[in-house]
């Protein structure tokens, strides 16, 4: 094991919190808001509404945030696959799909750091919202055991590079 992830693991570790305490069970709550049916499905709901409205430029926004955010999603996937990190600890009941068993990067921090450069570029008080968002379900993947720091880091790291490069090369 490398000094890196030694130290990585033994910071989890230590950040992590036992199972079945009154702030494990915030955590877990917290760790899910971050999950891809939530984003999508929020995405969706915001353009039908612009498209209720009749509201065109709303939905081409829409639309960019949620490819912004499905590139950052693809990157973090090709990376799993070829990383093949294990989890900390059995993922249980947090795994959704079964990609989803490994840990780096993470998904959930990947896909709101993609989310808040997104919302950030067209709408940037509602980005610093995201952005507090999004940190603190980093945080709580990590709090529940179902990443190591490293992961959680990478993921906003690879979602907002992903993301800035998205909307400044096709956004302008």
């Amino acid at each position: 094991m490398t000094p890196l992830n030694r130290v990585d693991k033994q910071l989890s570790r230590r950040f992590s919190l036992p199972p079945n305490t009154p702030g494990w069970q915030v955590a877990r709550i917290v760790a899910h808001l971050g999950d891809g049916p939530y984003i999508f499905s929020g995405l969706g709901l915001a353009w039908l509404a612009g498209w209720l409205n009749d509201d065109t430029t709303w939905r081409w926004t829409i639309m960019a945030i949620f490819l912004d955010v499905l590139l950052a999603m693809a990157v973090v996937t090709l990376i799993k696959y070829s990383v093949r990190r294990a989890r900390p600890h059995p993922p249980g009941e947090f795994v959704a799909w079964q990609y989803d068993k490994y840990s780096f990067p993470s998904g959930h921090a990947a896909r709101l750091a993609a989310l808040t450069v997104g919302v950030a570029r067209w709408y940037p008080g509602w980005g610093y919202l995201i952005g507090g968002a999004a940190l603190g379900v980093a945080a709580a993947r990590v709090l529940v055991g179902v990443h190591y720091v490293s992961d959680i880091l990478v993921g906003l790291l690879v979602g907002g590079v992903v993301s800035g490069l998205f909307l400044y090369l096709f956004m302008g």
